[in-house]
């Protein structure tokens, strides 16, 4: 079905799905530690993630992202069971910036955090950590300082 009402158009040229796509949902999970993946709820949990951050960021209307996503739980419920499928629906997000940084040593004066790519905890943790990130921008960039609104649909993003 999807194949079929998620054409281009004028309007949606961007509407084009390919294998690169596909191939960005493998990398998105095989990138992901398997300390992370303690189980297959965790597991289909980031599939559905992938399948939702690849093909339904292209989305533009939101009956389009509506679409991806009854079919997203349709294949999982087809294909990983209707427990798995209701169990990790509505779609967990996942980000590998959560980790704090760890203090300043004799070593490293300016510690990164770890990246791990796991669940996200809350929106609003995400959402703090993001607007953490743009102050220290913007402390290092004063010249190139961005006054940013971080929305709810760019965070998820």
């Amino acid at each position: 079905p999807g194949q079929r009402v998620l054409l281009p158009t004028p309007a949606r040229f961007h509407y084009i799905f390919n294998l690169r796509e596909l191939s960005r949902v493998f990398q998105g999970i095989m990138e992901t530690p398997q300390a992370v993946i303690s189980d297959e709820e965790r597991l289909v949990s980031l599939w559905r993630h992938e399948c939702t951050r690849v093909f339904g960021d292209k989305l533009a209307r939101e009956q389009d992202k509506s679409l991806v996503e009854k079919l997203v739980h349709d294949f999982a419920a087809e294909h990983f069971g209707e427990q798995l499928a209701t169990y990790t629906s509505p779609t967990c997000w996942w980000c590998d910036f959560q980790r704090d940084r760890p203090p300043p040593s004799e070593d490293d004066e300016d510690p990164v955090a770890p990246k791990i790519y796991e669940p996200v905890t809350s929106l609003a943790d995400v959402c703090r950590k993001a607007y953490e990130f743009l102050a220290r921008f913007n402390q290092k960039n004063q010249a190139k300082a961005m006054n940013l609104v971080l929305f709810e649909d760019a965070l998820m993003h």
